[in-house]
């Protein structure tokens, strides 16, 4: 699977897998019949932890491309503290993380949470989220957005000072499937693309300050609440994934 396929089912990926084929009846009619499971999602997400539902949807957003860097990194990359809520959402529906797993993505995409606090692992993680970051800018030539991943320099000069570096993966070059990405980035084979078709590689999914919760959407308090914008740990600071 290369890249910009890869990124295509991702992209395309609307947790039907979520919705139990009982349910099917009562979810269209309550969300509408496009993307009633996302909607359905995204409305549990904002339900559970106070976000306004544009805020879930673009935490979900930011979530596919996160599943994205770790398939295609040499490393285990770490989430923001936002996205890795909605890791966890989702894998709670256990069945359908699994079904999403190998019927999306293909190989299984496991999480690696901090059992005890200890100062080597943390900075490992710290490690693991900054050279997310930077993969993030390579793959999609744009800045995360700072209400989705927060502080994106949080702690890079302790990083640096202590040598913390991220965990290799076990396979050689590539991903538990055993496949090897091209160094090609992602946004590169999209560029023959209108930008309103992929928003993803112009910054502008959403909001008015391209999707960086300067204003608009996203970024304002009663989107995010206190899980929002400006938390610069989070999960970066206790958790990784990614095949292995």
């Amino acid at each position: 699977m290369h890249k910009k396929e890869l990124w295509l089912k991702l992209r395309n990926y609307s947790f039907d897998h979520v919705v139990s084929p009982g349910l099917w009846d009562k979810i269209s009619a309550r969300f509408g019949h496009t993307d009633p499971s996302l909607m359905a999602f995204a409305h549990k997400l904002g339900k559970k932890h106070g976000w306004a539902t544009p805020f879930s949807l673009r935490a979900i957003n930011e979530y596919k491309k996160f599943i994205f860097l770790g398939l295609v990194s040499d490393f285990q990359v770490t989430p923001s503290k936002i996205i890795d809520v909605v890791w966890h959402e989702h894998i709670l529906f256990s069945k359908a993380y699994r079904e999403f797993c190998e019927q999306v993505i293909g190989q299984p995409f496991d999480h690696y949470p901090e059992l005890v606090p200890m100062e080597d692992q943390t900075g490992r993680f710290s490690a693991q989220y900054l050279d997310t970051i930077e993969l993030y800018k390579k793959e999609f030539d744009l800045e995360p957005p700072v209400a989705i991943w927060g502080d994106t320099k949080f702690d890079q000069e302790q990083v640096k000072k202590n040598g913390y570096q991220s965990k290799k993966k076990n396979s050689n070059d590539g991903g538990s499937d055993g496949i090897i990405y091209s160094n090609e980035p992602l946004y590169t084979h999209f560029e023959s693309e209108p930008a309103t078709a992929f928003p993803e590689f112009s910054g502008y999914e959403g909001g008015d300050a391209g999707g960086a919760g300067a204003s608009g959407d996203w970024g304002d308090s009663s989107d995010s609440g206190s899980d929002g914008g400006g938390d610069s740990g989070g999960c970066s600071g206790g958790c990784g994934g990614g095949g292995d």
